[in-house]
């Protein structure tokens, strides 16, 4: 469970001027997440974004997203996830591109949960090696390298691998850029551990489309008519749960 120290601990870490953050401005947001039914293609879903009234836009590019998830040896975070604690967080290192190989620019994100609100924190690394050979001992150390803030070093000495995943993302923004729209789909799941991996074996894959929603504190309303032209179900999705339970087999 996410305590009040390490949210106090995270925020003057945010107003800290000498640190190497990726985005300097920490604001809460919400993100609505959607689950779209199989009987949509990718193709209606980006037709039912397009003609949505914010007038959505594709933006960037089509690329593939991995992550590595941590938790505790009693997977907390997984557990405050799935019994909807208010406040908790997620630690994981995203990275964009081939999954295995030269990780050239790893980043470590902490993503803070307060009621429907987030925000995340995130920390460039090291770059490292992603192969057979990977083990919990060479990512602490790699985050030893990395000149993290004293409080998230700390923080991150107390977790392990749990999960390992990627799928492709597109983007989108409407006319006013105050928001974004994700679709991500192609999910695979990597079994990975603390001390011995393989990762030759096939990954587990998952057929959900997601479909997320961003935008700021002020935009709450407008949100809500922008969700209602989607006809795809609002619902708690978590990647990192859907994950563990399809490698671990945890109860549903």
């Amino acid at each position: 469970m996410m305590t009040n120290e390490f949210i106090e601990q995270a925020k003057e870490i945010a107003n800290s001027e000498e640190l190497h953050y990726i985005e300097k401005d920490h604001n809460f947001r919400y993100e609505r997440k959607f689950t779209v039914p199989d009987k949509f293609s990718l193709k209606t879903i980006e037709q039912y974004i397009k003609r949505n009234k914010a007038l959505f836009r594709e933006v960037f590019h089509l690329r593939q997203v991995n992550n590595i998830y941590f938790d505790t040896a009693g997977y907390n975070d997984y557990l405050d996830n799935v019994l909807g604690v208010s406040d908790r967080k997620k630690i994981r290192i995203r990275w964009y591109g081939e999954t295995f190989g030269e990780i050239k620019k790893p980043v470590l994100e902490i993503k803070i949960k307060k009621g429907h609100v987030g925000d995340k924190w995130s920390y460039k690394l090291k770059p490292f090696v992603l192969d057979n050979d990977f083990d919990s001992t060479k990512i602490q150390n790699i985050f030893k390298a990395s000149e993290l803030p004293l409080p998230i070093l700390e923080s991150v000495k107390m977790v392990t691998p749990t999960l390992l995943n990627s799928y492709s993302r597109r983007y989108f923004m409407s006319a006013d850029n105050k928001f974004r729209v994700t679709l991500d789909y192609k999910l695979l799941y990597h079994k990975i551990d603390k001390r011995f991996n393989n990762f030759n074996f096939a990954p587990a894959s998952d057929e959900n489309k997601i479909v997320e929603l961003k935008y700021g504190l002020l935009d709450d309303d407008r949100a809500h008519k922008i969700s209602t032209q989607f006809p795809f179900r609002l619902n708690k999705n978590s990647k990192y749960v859907n994950g563990v339970n399809t490698i671990k087999q945890f109860p549903q």
